[in-house]
């Protein structure tokens, strides 16, 4: 499973209620914040919200999604690792 710039940005601009991006089966998906309950077994990648405290709201270009979606991609393959800095 590849967390990809074009999960990132979904997350970034789907009209989905307080998204969250989570991993279930191998397959990338957007959530609501609610729905995490009914999603047993998926893997919690990253809010919206934390994406924008980390980033700002700002233009976001092809480059910064993809370094974006690179840095939670090691932190999912690795969680023992320590949190990556985040690009941007």
């Amino acid at each position: 499973m590849t967390i990809t710039g074009r999960d990132i940005e979904h997350l970034l601009y789907t009209d989905t209620p307080d998204p969250v991006l989570v991993v279930h089966d191998g397959v990338a998906s957007i959530v609501t914040a609610e729905e995490l309950g009914e999603h047993t077994g998926a893997v919690v990648v990253v809010s919206r919200d934390e994406v924008l405290r980390h980033v700002g709201e700002r233009d976001i270009s092809e480059g910064d999604l993809a370094a974006i979606a690179a840095t939670l991609q090691a932190a999912i393959q690795d969680p023992a690792q320590p949190r990556p800095l985040w690009p941007a």
